[in-house]
């Protein structure tokens, strides 16, 4: 990690779970995290608990920057972006966290659920890369963008109400790919890389329309936000000649098919 020293880092999402775990490692690790969440008060936590923060002998903690951020606004977004730049010098490193997961059928849902899916999993992360891109190509930067994507976004999921967040967490996965494809013909060496964990144990399933929501990840093993986090760092590890396209993560003793979605409900709790 001695690359992205004393570097900047934005993580979407920042506020709790992965994104949380995410920032609280980089800081550790001596990057400057800035850190967007349309929460404030989240943020305001984070920001309080950093103290108990260690660093790694020897290494400087990062500094922590909260900001918040509607990620579905593109002016808002770029003005974070435009912010970096003019007082930080730069973004080197994107962690695209932020995301929602509702349970929304194709039989019966609604047009809302189904944008704010597309709107948030998808149309957001990519004005994000987009906006990271422009950031390191001016300030000569050859950073690194992590989407965090989910196992669910390489196979349908077998269960009810799922199917929309299935559709958007596969959107990622090509455009994860399309990206790095992107990249490659304008010879850019800034990287992309996409996580894609099971079940893991965050607050996200407590806007999920689940009864109860502990029933997600009470039937079986789940990671740790933690976990995930511990990915990231890995993945941004890696020497400049290397690239990890896809990381699939999920719990010691389970299996893709296993982890890859909440259980099945009953159809007449929908």
């Amino acid at each position: 990690m001695d690359q992205w020293k004393g570097r900047n880092a934005i993580v979407t999402g920042a506020g709790s779970g992965i994104g949380a775990a995410t920032s609280v490692e980089l800081l550790r690790q001596g990057v400057n995290v800035v850190g967007l969440d349309i929460q404030s008060e989240k943020l305001e936590k984070l920001a309080n608990s950093l103290e108990d923060v260690s660093t790694q002998e020897g290494s400087r903690r990062g500094i922590f920057y909260p900001k918040t951020c509607d990620i579905t606004d593109e002016r808002a977004v770029q003005d974070v972006f435009g912010w970096v730049d003019a007082a930080l010098g730069g973004v080197s490193v994107l962690v695209n966290n932020a995301g929602i997961i509702l349970r929304s059928s194709l039989l019966d849902g609604t047009l809302k659920d189904w944008k704010c899916f597309i709107n948030i999993n998808v149309f957001a992360q990519c004005v994000c890369s987009r906006e990271a891109y422009r950031s390191m190509s001016t300030n000569n930067i050859n950073g690194h963008i992590v989407q965090i994507n989910s196992i669910g976004g390489h196979s349908i999921t077998p269960y009810y109400a799922h199917k929309m967040y299935n559709a958007s967490k596969r959107a990622i996965t090509v455009l994860c790919e399309g990206l790095r494809h992107e990249l490659s013909l304008v010879n850019s060496k800034i990287k992309v890389s996409s996580i894609s964990p099971g079940s893991v144990d965050t607050e996200i399933f407590n806007t999920a329309k689940f009864r109860p929501s502990s029933q997600v990840v009470s039937s079986r093993p789940a990671l740790k936000p933690e976990d995930v986090a511990a990915m990231v760092i890995a993945t941004l590890e890696t020497p400049p000649s290397v690239e990890i396209a896809e990381l699939t993560v999920i719990p010691t003793g389970s299996t893709i098919q296993s982890h890859g979605m909440p259980s099945p409900v009953n159809l007449s709790n929908k």
